[in-house]
């Protein structure tokens, strides 16, 4: 080997680590010991219905009886203030508003008082702002107001931040939730013309690209997650290639997925889909809703859920989604629910949802833990790659490998400095 060789290694692994630092991670925090109820996937409906302009009936008829919360399991921690105020968030691609209970809400609010708020007049950075906000869930209304205030996200320090206060939130499909508030991740095209966290987060340079990855844990029983990944991507928890399609338009992350089949039938061709981590479910289409429970000889329920007998889930088969021409495997351990019912009889419910107008597959995390998935807001494109048997991201990877122009990431799009290796 000769002198200049030895040279250029060390100085490829010092840029290699420097390419590293550049990545920010954020711990997913999963709730594990959650008794699942038919009555939490009413309360997670409402709430999908409101963030689609959706009308559920019959979740709206029960709003003011549910009493579990949603069904729904993953988290990130974020500060607001200075000193900073604490909040756990559910971390939500499926909305764009960045909202936590106010320390100014009723005593009457049971939701509000059961969780942390935020106390406006304990920080120093606080800016008022004052309007009004709201979002239709069901037959009631979160209300509340805006204030702008820094926001830090494990160690990166969003300043101006605007955000909304939650006054009032609507019945008791709020009130034993695991989350304080939400953190929304789609566009802000949908926010009401307030930048976004993440929006923040690229024009304050607090990342090197505008990117953010995500990883959701399944399997196991850590209460760890999974992670956000600010800024890049993580090697060591996908195998193979990363499959990109465009966003269909620069408002939820919606995308074309090219098939989506079970046995042999087809039940969408190039239908739009969103990728959404703010819900479990998967809410299809009403034909396909009726065709998947058909395949399953599921018993519709008659307001979008379906069950299935739970002697025979072996007997049930996997559905096969097509993106990008990649196909995704969903097995009935992966779509398949057991919920406790009223009389606590165990009752498995197909995770294939519908709701009343939607034309959608709104894919949550039935699909989303299966993958490693790739939000790409520079280039307005959505990556989705396989991961590997035993991802491992508390650590990084002790190797480094190049990607393969073949595996089609596009680097140079974002300049001659964006890093072309995983980390």
């Amino acid at each position: 080997m000769q002198v200049g060789q030895l040279i250029i290694i060390p100085l490829f692994l010092l840029l290699l680590g420097h390419s590293m630092g550049q990545l920010r991670r954020t711990p997913i925090t999963r709730q594990i010991k959650q008794n699942k109820t038919h009555a939490n996937v009413k309360a997670e409906k409402i709430v999908l219905a409101a963030k689609y302009f959706l009308v559920d009936r019959q979740s709206s008829q029960t709003t003011q009886v549910l009493a579990n919360g949603f069904n729904l399991e993953y988290t990130i921690r974020l500060c607001i203030g200075t000193p900073p105020q604490c909040f756990n968030l559910q971390f939500d691609t499926g909305s764009s508003d960045l909202w936590v209970p106010s320390a100014k809400c009723p005593s009457t609010n049971e939701a509000c008082q059961k969780h942390n708020k935020y106390n406006s007049s304990a920080s120093s950075s606080h800016v008022e702002d004052g309007k009004g906000f709201s979002i239709q869930y069901g037959s009631g209304s979160l209300t509340g107001f805006l204030s702008t205030d820094t926001v830090d996200i494990d160690g990166m320090v969003i300043r101006n931040q605007t955000f909304a206060e939650a006054v009032d939130e609507p019945g008791s499909a709020f009130v034993n939730t695991i989350f304080d508030g939400i953190i929304g991740m789609a566009f802000a095209s949908i926010s009401g013309g307030i930048a976004t966290p993440f929006d923040n987060i690229i024009r304050q340079g607090l990342v090197k690209h505008p990117v953010f990855s995500v990883y959701l844990r399944r399997d196991g029983t850590s209460q760890l997650g999974g992670e956000v990944i600010w800024g890049g991507i993580d090697r060591s928890i996908y195998r193979g290639c990363i499959n990109y399609v465009p966003v269909s338009m620069p408002t939820y992350w919606q995308f074309t997925a090219n098939s989506v089949k079970v046995r042999d039938i087809l039940l969408c061709n190039g239908c739009q889909a969103i990728a959404d981590t703010g819900t479990s479910l998967i809410a299809v289409p009403l034909r396909a809703y009726k065709a998947i429970n058909k395949v399953l000889n599921a018993t519709d329920a008659g307001d979008g859920e379906a069950f299935v007998d739970c002697n025979n889930l072996c007997k049930l088969p996997n559905v096969n989604l097509n993106i990008g021409g990649t196909t995704y495997t969903l097995t009935p351990k992966d779509y398949i629910y057991k919920v406790q019912a009223d009389n606590n009889q165990t009752l498995c419910l197909s995770g294939f949802s519908y709701l009343q107008g939607n034309l959608l597959w709104i894919l949550g995390d039935i699909f989303l833990g299966k993958v490693y998935t790739v939000f790409d807001v520079g280039k307005e494109r959505i990556g989705f790659a396989k991961l590997k048997k035993h991802s491992s991201y508390s650590a990084y990877a002790s190797s480094y490998v190049k990607e393969p122009a073949s595996y089609g990431i596009d680097y140079y799009s974002y300049g001659d400095d964006y890093s072309r290796f995983f980390t």
